[in-house]
C-alpha cells in the first residue's frame, strides 16, 4: 500500500510505503524533505509488536529525529503498517480548526 502525503505545513510531499511481508511490515519512505528520507532509512522491518507499543517506547517515534515535533509522517507509518498487518482500516480522523468557540 502506498500513503502520498501532500500539503503538509512545510510544503514537502512524501510517500509512505508499506509491504506486509509474513507477520512484519517493511515500510520505504520517498520525500523531498531530507530529515524524512533518513527517518525511512533507520526504520527496520516492523512487527505488530512494533507496531502497537505505546508512544514513549515507539520505536517509530524513536527513529523520528524530525525538525518539526508535529510532522505526520510517523503516524502515517504505524497507520500504514497496522492496516497492512489487518490491525487497522483505512479511514482517517477528521480534524476541524475553529478561532471562535
Amino acid at each position: 500500500m502506498k500513503v502520498i502525503i501532500t500539503d503538509q505545513p512545510c510544503g514537502y510531499k512524501s510517500e509512505v510505503i508499506a509491504k506486509k511481508i509474513d507477520k512484519s511490515v517493511k515500510i520505504e519512505i520517498i520525500s523531498e524533505c531530507e530529515d524524512v528520507r533518513k527517518f525511512g532509512e533507520e526504520l527496520p522491518i516492523l512487527s505488530a509488536k512494533d507496531v502497537l507499543t505505546r508512544i514513549p517506547e515507539n520505536i517509530v517515534y524513536k527513529k523520528a529525529n524530525l525538525k518539526h515535533s508535529t510532522c505526520i509522517i510517523p503516524w502515517v507509518v504505524l497507520k500504514a503498517a497496522e492496516i497492512e498487518l489487518g490491525l487497522n482500516v483505512k479511514r482517517l480522523p477528521r480534524i476541524k480548526f475553529e478561532d471562535d468557540f
